[in-house]
């Protein structure tokens, strides 16, 4: 395997440890990776990972031992590691002194995820857009402003600004997960997810419902699983009841025929899944803020209960969208309302993302070629 990699002189290495859960982490970053102009190459720590992560045309390679990672001499060519999660095994890479680390992250949102601690370990932090960097000085967490660049999010080139163009809409829901402890708790599945799906497939005239969870759904709560089943449960007996429904298939003045859809795999994918929908129902989490490159409308929900400007102000990606109470308030007006957020979502996507010129990817591909440049 050295031998292999020293043929291949690596220079950009993107590393990942973690559960096959959080493989999304990774996986996002993969296409990206494949088209800058440095040689990149994937090092994974858990044996078996390299199965959970999409097919990509860049090397891979597994090092589970600390020991062995730290002295394997074919990586000397390499001058940047990109770290995608905050994992305590990054520590073995960070201790290797010729590579200069920046933490990626796998989603820019206003999480805590976003503007954690542990990020000031790394020499820099890369953001999506301006609001990256604001999340770090308002969280005054050690990141100091010269350490952190904004470098686009090259992985929303994909996401349309049209809808399905079907003769009927398409939400799309797409919850977060429990998170690891009650103070990272964003999730609306468990609390007013069964309500709200409920309310979606009564709704009329009639909605397709496409259902998105995160998937660490359940890794910490049996409450959410529970509620996830529920929900797929229903969604699942809306379509038989559809499919035993007898209706002239198509006949003049019938309801074209809707077909919900449950997602819980990495296929279709969640860019897919946004340009599928015309609506967007979610949590605070990096799901709305890469809705916003779609420039649809979207609602977010409101688990804490925070009056809505204390929300808006602690989570600036929700600005542009409907905020949705846990009694469901907010919703009749969100899909039957009159869409009066278009122009906030446009400002708000550059708030985000940065400007469209140059595009993300060359910004990405700019940033990588500092670091080799020594500036």
């Amino acid at each position: 395997m050295g031998e292999q990699v020293e043929r291949y002189k690596p220079e950009v290495i993107l590393y990942f440890s973690g559960a096959t859960a959080a493989a999304y982490q990774a996986r996002m970053w993969l296409p990206t990776l494949e088209r800058i102009n440095r040689r990149a190459i994937v090092v994974l720590r858990e044996r078996g990972m390299a199965r959970h992560l999409e097919s990509t045309r860049l090397p891979m390679l597994c090092i589970p031992s600390s020991a062995d990672l730290m002295s394997f001499r074919a990586l000397a060519n390499a001058r940047l590691c990109l770290y995608v999660s905050n994992v305590g095994r990054n520590v073995h890479m960070l201790r290797i002194p010729t590579l200069r680390s920046a933490f990626l992250n796998h989603g820019d949102s206003d999480k805590e995820a976003s503007f954690n601690p542990f990020s000031r370990v790394y020499d820099e932090v890369w953001v999506a857009g301006p609001a990256g960097r604001d999340r770090y000085r308002r969280a005054k967490v050690g990141v100091r402003d010269e350490n952190i660049h904004e470098v686009g999010r090259p992985q929303l080139e994909g996401i349309s600004t049209e809808g399905p163009g079907l003769p009927y809409r398409t939400v799309l829901y797409a919850p977060t997960w429990e998170g690891w402890n009650d103070d990272l708790f964003h999730t609306s599945l468990i609390t007013m997810g069964p309500r709200l799906v409920r309310a979606l497939l009564d709704h009329r005239p009639p909605l397709r419902v496409i259902y998105k969870p995160h998937p660490l759904t359940g890794h910490r709560a049996k409450s959410a699983l529970r509620a996830h089943r529920k929900i797929v449960a229903m969604i699942e007996a809306a379509e038989l009841a559809k499919s035993k429904a007898r209706h002239p298939s198509r006949a003049e003045g019938t309801e074209p025929r809707i077909r919900h859809l449950i997602v819980t795999g990495p296929e279709p994918h969640l860019y897919d899944c946004f340009n599928e929908c015309d609506l967007l129902i979610s949590d605070i989490s990096s799901v709305v803020a890469d809705f916003l490159a779609s420039e649809k409308p979207y609602a977010v929900t409101n688990v804490s209960g925070l009056p809505e400007r204390a929300f808006y102000e602690r989570y600036p990606s929700t600005e542009a969208g409907v905020l949705l109470g846990e009694d469901l308030s907010g919703l009749a007006e969100f899909l039957d309302g009159e869409d009066t957020l278009a122009r906030a979502r446009v400002k708000l996507r550059s708030y985000l993302f940065g400007p469209e010129y140059p595009d993300a990817l060359t910004r990405f591909d700019a940033a990588v070629e500092r670091v080799f440049s020594g500036s």
